[in-house]
């Protein structure tokens, strides 16, 4: 089951101006090919913008191959992120579908398109890259705010709880590297003595 033109820029147009209804609406089509193809799609405009802002294409095989390897990349960590965040929620009894977390989380990466001007912007002098970094910091947020709405839509959970959700890879990750850590320093210590 596919989905048309018209739901496509309506989406769009919710996402940017009304998320909540975006996400919250349960007559929406899902549809993962598309969702790939928003995926695909911000990958290579993102980096075809950045490339062309900097000028810097030497080569165009290269280029193509950095685009392909991107694209290639982005999809890998996208769906693996996905997978993640499923099982982390099936640990927790909460039920989703992994297709909707796909189409709603390919639609929360949407505002990355706005990065390529904000780029251009930070080339113009101090003033141009203070006003595009900041915007930069705000759009980050914007899209983190994004990717909490598709969880809580997705695991029928708080917007506070998809925040937690959103930082718990950070935290884990955190607490797995000091754990090996201290354990190394403990057996580093055990066969000091």
């Amino acid at each position: 089951m596919g989905i048309t033109t018209d739901n496509f820029f309506e989406n769009i147009y919710k996402l940017i101006f009304t998320p909540k209804s975006f996400f919250n609406n349960e007559n929406c089509c899902i549809s993962v090919r598309l969702a790939v193809c928003i995926v695909i799609f911000v990958t290579v405009f993102t980096k075809t913008t950045s490339a062309v802002f900097s000028s810097s294409i030497n080569s165009w095989f290269w280029f193509l191959f950095s685009i392909f390897v991107s694209v290639i990349a982005v999809l890998f960590v996208w769906f693996i992120t996905a997978l993640f965040f499923e099982y982390v929620a099936k640990i927790f009894d909460r039920n989703g579908s992994l297709n909707k977390l796909l189409f709603y989380s390919a639609y929360a990466l949407i505002p990355y398109i706005f990065f390529a001007p904000l780029n251009l912007l930070k080339n113009i002098g101090v003033y141009g890259y203070i006003l595009g970094s900041t915007m930069e910091f705000l759009l980050y947020l914007w899209i983190i705010f994004l990717f909490a709405l598709a969880l809580s839509a997705v695991y029928k959970i708080t917007i506070s709880r998809g925040f937690m959700l959103i930082f718990l890879p950070i935290c884990a990750l955190f607490f797995s590297v000091y754990w090996i850590i201290c354990f190394f320093t403990k057996i580093c210590y055990i066969f000091s003595i």
